[in-house]
């Protein structure tokens, strides 16, 4: 399989393990608490600190602490890739930190388009505000393209923090 393509698949593999794991968590922390934090978090910015703190540090501290200790996540080294700076050697904890902040960001920028100021599904119509999901989209998108242009070794976050993959 194409670098490219075991990157990409790795990371999947990576979203759904962290989607069940934390979606599981959010289940069970909802059916012990008979609706608490959930029936309290109304207003945008709550229920983004919400999501912040239960999803996305989650997310972020195992993405940091797979490539900054083993230089793999789980998907990773199922499709047996690693992560290692320019030089070949282990990453600081500096380009794990950037690593992870560039290859996020998108997903972070979903969250306040669509939290903030009102969550978009209290909403009785979109929000003027609508065109700027097309930015994280776009990004996305634009990761995809340096992913594939470069044939895998080394994505935006990649050339950011100076690392690359091996597989």
């Amino acid at each position: 399989m194409k670098l490219s393509l075991k990157r990409l698949t790795a990371y999947w593999l990576d979203f759904m393990l962290l989607a069940i794991v934390l979606l599981s968590f959010q289940y069970l922390l909802s059916k012990i608490t008979a609706g608490f934090p959930f029936d309290y978090l109304k207003e945008g910015f709550s229920i983004e600190i919400w999501v912040l703190l239960t999803m996305s540090l989650p997310v972020w501290l195992y993405f940091i602490c797979c490539e900054l200790y083993k230089q793999q996540t789980i998907g990773k080294r199922i499709l047996s890739l690693k992560v290692v700076s320019v030089e070949g050697s282990k990453l600081t904890l500096r380009q794990a930190l950037l690593r992870t902040l560039i290859k996020l960001l998108p997903w972070e920028i979903t969250h306040i388009i669509v939290l903030i100021p009102e969550p978009w599904y209290n909403l009785s119509e979109l929000p003027d505000h609508m065109f700027l999901i097309y930015v994280p989209n776009a990004m996305i998108l634009l990761y995809i393209l340096v992913l594939f242009v470069n044939k895998g070794k080394r994505g935006i976050h990649d050339y950011i923090a100076k690392t690359m993959v091996k597989g």
